[in-house]
Formats: structure tokens, C-alpha cells, sequence
């Protein structure tokens, strides 16, 4: 099986684990190259920015405000690595489309990506991916709505008014967040 990995630094030999979302020191790692395409881009809102997945083996992203895949991938430059499969392990993390390794791992080649929402926008268009606009439609909207009330719970975003995250929110998702410290205004009560 091939993996690979996004990195927006070049000529790298070895990946080296990190800790991340997850609290522990990984390398990450997936079986789809185009999927990886949407770990690279500028330094994202992570999932504020869009809902990702792959489904029927087609990856897919949901942006979740207007513009979202142009902000964080226009003219953003990436390198796709091809990794050593050896030591990566399923079922470490909730999301079924990585893979992970506790050790370095070496990179057995590389493609560079010269702007990434061009190069996006080219396979949506061969069918390779599922890019979804953002539209302002009761359906789409309640999608959204559901995945960044979620996202704001889950890492307890409200919690630090002075976080980037925060702000981000605030500008993007302000009817959610005001609905959301409301109710946690009446739960103090």
C-alpha cells in the first residue's frame, strides 16, 4: 500500500513525529494522495475551515463559509511525499482516513504542488475529489451549523475569548457563537 503525506517544506528525507490534535507524537499518513492535498495550504482553522472526509474512497470537503478553500489554498505551494509504509498503524485515530506511525519515517519520493486550490479545482473537475461551495441554503447551512456547534463544544473554544480560534469564529460563525455563550449564560444562572 502507498501513503503519503503534505508537507509545505521542501526536500525532506525523513518525517520526524510531532505531537498534534491527538496529544501524542505522530507522523500522519494517507493512502490518498489528493487527500493529503487538504492537510497543506496556509496554517488553517483545521475543521472550521472546511468539512473533510473521503467517502466511497472519493475525498470530499465542505467549505463552511464562503471562500473558505480559496483562503486557505490559493497559491499555497506543497509537497506531496510518498512514504515508507512500514511502520504506520490503523485505528489510532478517530478519523478512518490516516494512518499513523510512532517512528520517523523515510520519504521515498515527492511532487511538488505549485498552488493547491488550482491544482484542486483540476481534480473536482476530473471527478478525483468532491469539492462543495459553500451555498446559503437551509440544507447546507444546517450541515455547517451542526459541524461547528460540534467543533466550538468539543475543543471548548468559548473558554478562551483571547485565542485565534476564537476570533476566527467569532468572525466567520457569529450567530452560532452568540447562540452558544447565550446558552451557557443562562446554564450559569
Amino acid at each position: 500500500m502507498k501513503l503519503y503525506h503534505v508537507s509545505t517544506v521542501p526536500d525532506l528525507k525523513i518525517l520526524e513525529p510531532h505531537i498534534s490534535t491527538h496529544g501524542k507524537s505522530y507522523v500522519y499518513a494517507t493512502s490518498s494522495p489528493e487527500f493529503a492535498l487538504f492537510f497543506g495550504g496556509i496554517e488553517s482553522a483545521g475543521d472550521f475551515d472546511g468539512i473533510y472526509g473521503i467517502k466511497d474512497n472519493i475525498p470530499y470537503f465542505y467549505e463552511t463559509y464562503e471562500g473558505a478553500l480559496k483562503r486557505r489554498f490559493n497559491g499555497a505551494v506543497c509537497y506531496i511525499y510518498e512514504v515508507d509504509p512500514t511502520n504506520f498503524m490503523e485505528g489510532k485515530t478517530s478519523f478512518k482516513g490516516e494512518v499513523v506511525s510512532e517512528k520517523p519515517v523515510k520519504i521515498l519520493n515527492s511532487k511538488k504542488i505549485d498552488n493547491i486550490y488550482e491544482h484542486l479545482l483540476e481534480l473536482n473537475k476530473e471527478s478525483k475529489i468532491n469539492l462543495y461551495f459553500y451555498k446559503n441554503t437551509n440544507e447546507y447551512n444546517k450541515k455547517i451549523d451542526e459541524h461547528i456547534i460540534d467543533r466550538i463544544t468539543r475543543f471548548n473554544i468559548l473558554a478562551d475569548k483571547d485565542s485565534g480560534l476564537y476570533k476566527f469564529c467569532k468572525r466567520h460563525f457569529p450567530t452560532i457563537v452568540n447562540k452558544l455563550e447565550s446558552e451557557n449564560l443562562k446554564k450559569i444562572k
